[in-house]
C-alpha cells in the first residue's frame, strides 16, 4: 500500500515536471519572439533554454509513455501464437528491454560525465545538466517498466501485449 502511494507521488512529480518544462519552453519562446520581432532586441540565451527544456521534455515523455504503455508495439506475428508461447515471447521481450535499459543507463552516466567538461555557448552552463536528462529518463523508464512487468505477471492476461 505504501508503495502504491509512493508511485502515485512519483507519477504526479513526473507529470508536473513535464508541465512546468512545457510552460517554460512556451514562455521563453514567446519572450524571444516578442524581443526579436517587436522590440528588435534578440535575446541569445532563450534559444538554449528552449532547446535544453525540449530535450528534458522528450526524455520525460519516454518515461510517461512507458508508464501508460503508450509506446507503439508491432504484434501481428506474436498474435498468431497460442497463449503460453505468446507469454513466453512477451517475457523474452521484457528481458531484452530491461537489458537494453540497463546498458543505456550505464552508458548515459558516462555521457553525463563528458558533459561536465562542456559549456553551453550563450549561458555558459555546464552541459551535464542537460545530459542528465538521459539517465533520469532511463531510471524513470525502468521504474515504470518494472511496475508494468509486475502487474502483468500478477494478472497473467491472455495477451500481455494488449
Amino acid at each position: 500500500m505504501v508503495l502504491k502511494g509512493l508511485l502515485k507521488i512519483f507519477d504526479v512529480l513526473c507529470d508536473s515536471t513535464s508541465i512546468v518544462i512545457l510552460n517554460l519552453t512556451v514562455a521563453v519562446v514567446f519572450l524571444q519572439v516578442i524581443a526579436r520581432y517587436v522590440l528588435q532586441i534578440p535575446i541569445g540565451w532563450t534559444e538554449e533554454v528552449a532547446r535544453f527544456a525540449f530535450i528534458w521534455m522528450v526524455f520525460l515523455g519516454i518515461a510517461i509513455t512507458e508508464r501508460q504503455k503508450a509506446h507503439f508495439r508491432i504484434t501481428f506475428v506474436v498474435d498468431r501464437f497460442p497463449g503460453r508461447a505468446r507469454f513466453a515471447l512477451w517475457l523474452l521481450g521484457e528481458i531484452l528491454i530491461f537489458g537494453a535499459l540497463g546498458w543505456l543507463l550505464v552508458e548515459s552516466i558516462r555521457f553525463v560525465g563528458m558533459g561536465a567538461r562542456q559549456v553551453s555557448a550563450a549561458m555558459e552552463m555546464r552541459l551535464h545538466y542537460v545530459y542528465a536528462a538521459l539517465p533520469a529518463a532511463v531510471v524513470l523508464a525502468i521504474v515504470n517498466r518494472t511496475r508494468q512487468f509486475v502487474a502483468t505477471l500478477i494478472e497473467r492476461p491472455a495477451n500481455p501485449f494488449a
